[in-house]
This record gives C-alpha cells, structure tokens and sequence, in this order.
C-alpha cells in the first residue's frame, strides 16, 4: 500500500465532494431512468432469495386450460358460477373471493326464451298451475338470479369492483358524498390528515349488478397500478372515490374469512392499515409493497373444473381463503412482477392475503431516506481515503467488495422485511472510483510510468517497484544520507583501444559493461552512470538499504569473478583480455535529481564520492588478490559478513588526513 501524497489527498478529497453535490442532484431530481435501476436492484432480491413456501391459508381455484376445455369457453354462464360457489361453500372454504367482474347483466338465450314464451302464454289466458310453471321456468332461466342466490346463502362470498383511477392525488382532502357502496371502510385514525396522505382517487366506479352487490359480504377493488417499468410491486389497499374509501380485493377477502365486521378495518392515514390487531405498514399513499413468495404457481392452483366435479378433497379448500380467477391463456389480466414476466392477477390477490394473514411485510419507512443520504455522503468520502493508498487494479477491487457488502447489507435487510435503496449510494461509489482512479492516471500513473522508465535500466525491478511504490524516496532536488558508492575501471584502456580493431574493443566492452550491470543490479543497487570504461554504482539509493555495505562489497566480488571468467573467454577467441580496477567506499553524500535546469540526473555528489573514485585507481599501486579496495567506513559496516586484508594507511588525491584502506578478499562463511 502506497502513501497517497498531500496533492493526492487533496484532490480525491475534492473529486468525492463534488461526486456528493453531483449525486445529491440528481437525487433530488429522481430522473425516472434512474428509479427504474432503483427498482431493478429491488428485483434481484426477490431473484436472490428464491421462492419460498406459501401461506396454507390461501388457496386459488383456477379457471384454467383443463377447466375451459371440459366446461366450455370463458366466460361461463353464471348457472356454472353459482354452481362453483355452492361446492366451495359446502366444502367450508372460509372466504369465497371471485377475481370476475361481473358489473353487467347475463342475457343467455334460455332466458331469453322463457320469457317471451312466458309472455305470449300469459296472453292466452292460461291457468294459475301454468303460470307457475312459467315463473319458474324464468326464474330457473335467469343466471344472475342464480348466482346472487348462491352468494346470499353462503354469507361469506366477496366480489370484485374496479375504479377508474385518477393520474394525480386531489390537491384537497376530498367531501364526501351520497352514501357508501358494500364493504366502505368506517373506522379511521388521524382523519383530519387524509388531504397529506391521499390513496388513489377514483373518478368513477364499476361495481357488480345490483342483485349480485345486495348479496355480497364483501366488496374489493382489483385495480393494479404498475411502476415506471409496467411491475406490479405495490397493492393499493385503499382507494378513495367521492370521498369514501373502499378496500382492496385481498383486503376485503382476509377481513370476510376472519369473520370481522367493517369497523375491524381501520385506516391510519399515511401510516397503517390495521385488520384488528395486525398494522399493515403503508406508504403516503395507503400503497403496500407485495412481498411475492415466488414466480406464477407458486399458489397451487386447483382445476375449477375438478371443484365443479367434485374431485377436490374438501380438506384443500376447508377453512381458507380461495380465490377464484382465470388463469387461461388469453382469459385473464396478465400481470408483471419481480419474478415473473407472465404472472396472473389472481395470484397477485393470493400474495396479498397471505402477506396480511402471515403479517409478512416489507417496508420502506421514512428514516431509510436518510440512511440514503448517508451512503450518498460516506462512500464518497471512504473512497477518497482509501483509492489514493491503493493501485488500480486492487482499488477496484477495493470498490467492488465494498458495493458486494453494501448490496449484501441492504439484501439482509431485505430478508428482514426492510428495503434499503441501493441506487444512489451504488452511483456515488461508481462515479468516485472513476473520477479518482482517471485523475491518478493522468497525474499519478503517469509519474509511475516516467518513474520507472527512467530507472527500470538502472535499478534492479524489485528496487523500481519500491520507488514505484514510494516516489518519496527519489527526493528531488538531493537529501544527505550515508550511502556506498562503487567504482570500476579497466586498467590501461587507453593503451589496449589503440591495439586492437575497434569493433572488437566494442563488443567486448559491451559485454563486459553488460555482465558489470547485471551484478550490480542483483544487489539492488543503482547504476549511476557509465564514464567510459568505467561503471559508478550507488548503494542504499533511491530506495534505502540498511546493509548497503555488505551488498556493494558483494557486487564486488560478483563483479571481479564474472571478469575471471570473462578472460577466460576471450582467450579461447584468440582475444587480449583486459584488467579492472575496483574501488568502494561509504559516507555521507548527497543523492538526488542533481543539475541544472535543463539537464539533470540521479546520482551522488561529495567529499565520499571522491574517495571511491580515489580508492579504485589505488589498484594501479597495490597488488591485490581480486583488485578490490576498500575504505575503513566500508569495512566497519560490512565487518560481520566479509573477508579483507589490511593495506595500510593511504593520503589519497583531495585529502589531507591519511585513509585506512582494506584489500577484500571474499565473504564470511555463513556462522563464521
């Protein structure tokens, strides 16, 4: 992990700022295609947690394919209906909901024909007997007779209406008027309220025929309001119209299968809708979000036509709630949900209920906007803290676990019954790990890049990636620090250039310079320059080594070995090899970006420079087993891993004081 420089800080620190005022925009904005990835990340929830057991108190009797093919085409006369609802009565079916609309009068042909011919016999006079046999004839004739009959002697059958909904809430708390229809809610808290937290408005209404709506328990609405992408996620569990308020289809259906009268609803505006004891949490607008148990069928759906059969044990319907609606293809209100593209309405119906029965709910309470706010404002700021410190690669990695735990926090809050919006939060994270990571290319990387292309030829990689790493220790302009400075040289090059062809005295010294490098580098040490035929190396610089002694005395011997084999070389190739000089020494110097405006290196200037310049042309005087000298301060600072004989004191060129220099002949053996 790298340390971020002041600049660095800084600038991360403003880019996250300004990510915060841009995201802080645009969600006070709320631009719809953004809802629409809010709502798309609720989704995956749902895809995550899977499927999951449903209620046992709800069951759907569906008009299916089996059912169509066996009874006849869709709708069915309402003879077979009243039928439907007797066997689901007789079975014990607590609450009996048809999902049918059923707002306009059945005409069939029989009845049609009992009547005029009631019509024209009654013209001829016929007797009281006759007459009788006519009236009920007609009445046996009239479907929706039937079917109101059959609704009234149950006492437990709820059916559907539908309004025409309004776009927009009223600007006004609406006044009531005329009187309620069946199943209008009667009981409600903080009334005085309803103008702030207005349910859907209906302009007008569609509810059954008369005859079916007097023999009603109950009434429910089965309108369905889809979100910006046409899902069905939320239940409007009340809808206003002409300033009386009427329950949903689900509602209604769990209140009848209780046995609770009207007053057991109550509706608390903009906070709950309580059925008895159980507080149905809602949103401003009495809206519910459906916790789905999973995609269509999840609900086992009985065959209508195995009802109307009696194929249906009477324990799968005996005290629940059954819903009866279309399922065929083509008959029924297709709907979209979280888990599935083709989803009917009634098992929409069927979700609803359970939720109440199982008082399974899931929330977005009004403290949740400000935990939004907060990840809006903290990611950011984390972000700028944590990018600087880190390369790309792992600072994405970085921003990709920490959205995997903001998604995973928000997830098991999902589990819980809570919903946590990820979009915002996901987006500020987003934008920062771009913005910065884009800022330290253009200035960061781009100086890693320079950095260690200038280096990469005189350092070892390990050594690069370390200044890499902290560019700190290039200290441009030059620091003081003890240092060891390493200085080789061919003896009498001048004299062996003049000899020989000047493309040999080329390869080779090439080759020589190459190997000379190579070992250098393998101590982390820095080339500073070639001067010629000779080679000057730093040790403990740009990237401090605390034994830079030691590994400049074993570039050294490395160095004066691969010569020896070298020779050896040159001499199978017919070649004059030549002789090298090495000298070294450690102090106090200056290292750094050194020279003038237009033109400067790293390297080292000093007093202590001088002095291995000084020591490696002493080998022109001394006999030495590999041609290495060395100063005392070296020796002092190497003394426990090398071998060396003493030479005697020297008053090398520059120095008054005479300087103790050392022959090295090799290193310890290691526990020596």
């Amino acid at each position: 992990m790298a340390t971020p420089t002041r600049a660095t800080r800084r600038w991360s620190l403003l880019i996250a700022l300004g990510i915060i005022g841009l995201v802080g925009g645009l969600y006070l904005a709320a631009p719809p295609f953004l809802q629409i990835v809010e709502l798309a990340l609720y989704d995956q929830h749902f895809r995550l947690r899977g499927a999951r057991p449903p209620a046992g108190q709800v069951a759907i009797v569906a008009i299916d394919e089996a059912s169509l093919r066996e009874i006849g085409r869709w709708p069915w006369s309402r003879t077979v209906q009243a039928d439907l609802v007797r066997r689901l009565d007789a079975a014990g079916a607590a609450a009996i909901v048809l999902d049918i609309i059923l707002n306009e009068p059945e005409q069939s042909g029989e009845q049609r024909a009992a009547v005029r011919l009631a019509e024209r016999l009654r013209g001829l006079r016929v007797g009281p007997a006759v007459e009788r046999a006519l009236d009920a004839a007609v009445r046996e004739a009239d479907a929706d007779r039937q079917l109101a009959e059959a609704i009234r002697d149950s006492g437990r059958v709820v059916l559907a209406s539908q309004f025409v909904l309004h776009a927009d809430a009223p600007a006004d708390a609406p006044p009531r008027e005329g009187q309620p229809h069946t199943s209008a809610l009667a009981s409600f808290k903080n009334y005085a309220e309803r103008g702030l937290f207005p349910p859907p408005h209906a302009e007008a209404a569609g509810y059954p025929i008369p005859p079916l709506l007097a023999a009603a328990q109950g009434l429910g609405h089965v309108n369905m309001q889809a979100d910006l992408d046409g899902k069905t996620r939320l239940e409007a569990l009340v809808v206003e119209a002409r300033g009386h308020y009427y329950p949903s289809l689900a509602l209604e259906a769990v209140r009848v299968g209780a046995g609770l009268d009207r007053y057991a609803v109550r509706l608390d505006f903009g906070r709950a809708v309580e059925v008895a004891d159980v507080a149905i949490p809602v949103d401003a607008r009495a809206r519910v979000l459906i916790d789905y148990a999973g995609p269509a069928r999840t609900f086992p759906h009985i065959p209508a036509v195995d009802v109307l059969r009696g194929r249906v044990p009477a324990e799968r319907l005996r005290q629940r709630i059954v819903f009866v609606g279309a399922t065929a293809e083509g008959t029924y209100d297709l709907r979209v949900t979280p888990f599935s593209p083709v989803f009917p309405g009634v098992e929409k119906h069927a979700n609803v209920a359970a939720n109440i029965l199982e008082g399974r709910f899931l929330t977005r309470p009004v403290w949740v906007e400000l935990v939004e706010a907060s990840g809006i404002v903290a990611l950011p700021l984390l972000l700028a803290w944590t990018l600087p410190r880190l390369r790309p690669l792992p600072s994405l990695g970085a921003a990709l676990v920490l959205w995997a735990a903001l998604y995973a926090g928000a997830h098991a809050g999902f589990l819980r019954g809570l919903w946590l919006p990820l979009v915002y939060p996901s987006l500020g994270l987003g934008l920062t790990w771009v913005a910065v990571t884009v800022y330290r290319f253009l200035t960061e990387e781009r100086q890693r890049l320079f950095t260690k292309r200038a280096f990469q030829q005189y350092v070892s990689p390990e050594v690069v990636e370390r200044i890499v790493e902290d560019p700190a220790a290039l200290q441009f302009g030059g620091r003081l620090t003890e240092l060891t400075v390493l200085f080789s040289d061919i003896r009498d090059f001048t004299t062996f250039t003049e000899k020989h062809d000047p493309q040999d005295v080329v390869q080779m010294l090439r080759e020589y310079l190459t190997r000379m490098t190579e070992h250098v580098l393998a101590q982390q040490g820095t080339l500073d320059k070639y001067i010629g035929d000779a080679v000057m190396a730093i040790f403990g610089a740009p990237v401090e080594l605390p034994d830079h002694a030691e590994r400049a005395c074993r570039a050294a011997l490395a160095m004066a070995a691969e010569v020896e084999r070298l020779q050896a070389k040159w001499l199978a190739e017919g070649k004059e090899p030549f002789r090298i000089g090495i000298g070294i020494n450690t102090g106090r110097m200056v290292v750094g970006n050194l020279g003038s405006e237009q033109l400067f290196d790293y390297t080292v200037i000093g007093d202590e420079v001088n002095v291995g310049a000084r020591l490696e042309s002493l080998n022109k005087e001394y006999t030495t087993a590999h041609c290495i000298i060395i100063s005392e301060r070296t020796w002092e600072a190497a003394r426990d891993a090398i071998e060396v004989g003493r030479l005697g004191e020297v008053t090398v060129k520059g120095k008054t004081r005479p300087v103790v220099v050392y022959e090295l002949l090799g290193l310890k053996a290691p526990g020596a």
